[in-house]
């Protein structure tokens, strides 16, 4: 066991890391969800009272087109079996009916970095070939600043309105606006440099992970994509992976990187196109 690796501690179905004082914890009995992220008790995910079945941090098979709409409980919701392996602490969920795909999920913590690793796989488990990739739905509070560098192409749009943004060298910028958003809205692009970030007061969420390009993408997806709900109690900054094949008994992983900050806004505004915002994400996904 590393000495700077973190021992989850366990509360009913709930497996929490504590470094300093940032809180990451898990329900493993919510489909393993994400459901606490914070720096000094301000946890920067949503919680049930906001919206009873959309909150946290939660992760899909995609494309959505494959199972439409709610997601398959089996992945999104239903109980996830834990192990704890030392510091591991790992999640596994149960066959979803008609896509034949289970969710595996691993975490770790490393407390002197303050960074949490998240390992997600998708495991084929049908009798027919599948393709599929892996998207993680992390659900804030309605406002902040959500930004990410931009890719090939430019943003667009898909059944929903498009979400209204700035691009300021390079980099994409939502800035929250109530008044704008008078349905849902979302945003689907190309990333670059394996990277999302979101700004909610002084706290600044990190989410890094593999680059793709758009050829990688599922049908109808996008590496990134943002989305804001007409009824202004949250946003979800998603990102995805790969779209590939898998045979029957094949799996794939996919690693997210997740790191939480207190800024300095005097130093460090949390405005559209602030170049020291950008520098200081780009120093924490080294």
């Amino acid at each position: 066991m590393k000495s700077n690796s973190v021992v989850p501690a366990v509360n009913g179905s709930v497996f929490s890391f504590q470094f300093g004082d940032t809180l990451f914890a898990v329900d493993a009995n919510l489909g393993g969800r994400i459901v606490t992220f914070s720096l000094s008790a301000h946890n920067i995910l949503t919680g049930p009272a906001v919206d009873a079945a959309n909150f946290g941090s939660t992760f899909w098979s995609s494309p959505q087109s494959d199972w439409n709409w709610p997601p398959p409980p089996d992945i999104d919701s239903a109980p996830y079996a834990a192990s704890l392996d030392g510091t591991i602490l790992s999640l596994s969920g149960a066959t979803a009916p008609g896509l034949g795909l289970a969710v595996g999920k691993k975490f770790s913590a490393d407390g002197q970095v303050g960074a949490v690793t998240v390992e997600y796989t998708i495991a084929n488990r049908g009798s027919q070939a599948r393709q599929a990739a892996p998207w993680e739905i992390t659900r804030v509070a309605a406002g902040g600043l959500t930004f990410f560098p931009m890719g090939d192409g430019g943003p667009r749009k898909g059944p929903q309105d498009l979400l209204n943004t700035t691009i300021v060298d390079g980099v994409a910028w939502f800035a929250y606006d109530a008044a704008a958003i008078t349905a849902d809205q979302k945003l689907f692009a190309d990333g670059r440099e394996g990277w999302i970030a979101h700004v909610d007061g002084d706290l600044l969420l990190v989410k890094s992970f593999a680059d793709t390009l758009p050829a990688q993408a599922a049908p109808g997806e996008a590496e990134i994509e943002i989305y804001a709900n007409a009824g202004h109690t949250y946003v979800e900054v998603e990102n995805q992976g790969a779209y590939v094949s898998l045979a029957p008994g094949a799996a794939t992983t996919w690693t997210v990187r997740w790191i939480l900050r207190k800024l300095d806004l005097a130093a460090t505004p949390a405005l559209p196109g602030s170049a020291p915002l950008v520098d200081l994400v780009r120093s924490l996904v080294k």
